[in-house]
C-alpha cells in the first residue's frame, strides 16, 4: 500500500467520523426537544426536572445525562414489599431513548450515500 492510498483511507474516515458525529448531534437535539415537549405536556413545571440534564457528542459518542427520576417517573409499576404498584408512567426517557435509537440506526445505515460523502468532502 502507498502513500497516496493511506492518505485517501484516512481522509475517508475523517468523512466517515463527521457524519456519524453529525447524525449524533442532530438526533440528541431532537431526543432533547422531545423530552422537554412531554415534560411539558404531562405538566412538569419545577426547573428542577428540566436541570442537571443533557446531550454530548463525543467523537462516535452519544453520553446522555439525566437524574434518577426521570427513569423512575417512566416506570408504570414499581415492586414493594406488599406487592407491586402501579402508578401513573410518564414515558419521558425509555420510549424517547429506544425511538431515536432506530432513528440513529437508519441514518447511519442508509445515510452515508456518495452524495453526502461528496458534500461533507468538500467541507472538509
Amino acid at each position: 500500500m502507498n502513500i497516496t492510498d493511506r492518505r485517501k483511507g484516512i481522509s475517508e474516515a475523517v468523512i466517515k467520523d463527521k457524519f456519524i458525529r453529525q447524525q449524533l448531534q442532530e438526533e440528541g437535539a431532537e431526543i432533547d426537544k422531545a423530552t422537554n415537549s412531554i415534560m411539558s405536556r404531562r405538566g412538569f413545571k419545577s426547573a428542577d426536572w428540566f436541570s442537571k440534564r443533557g446531550i454530548t457528542v463525543e467523537g462516535n459518542n452519544m453520553v446522555l445525562r439525566h437524574k434518577p427520576k426521570h427513569r423512575f417517573v417512566d416506570m408504570r409499576s414499581r415492586q414493594t414489599k406488599q406487592g407491586k404498584k402501579n402508578k401513573k408512567s410518564h414515558p419521558i426517557h425509555n420510549r424517547i431513548l429506544y425511538g431515536h435509537a432506530n432513528d440513529i440506526i437508519k441514518r447511519l445505515h442508509f445515510g452515508f450515500t456518495q452524495a453526502v460523502k461528496e458534500e461533507l468532502a468538500r467541507e472538509v
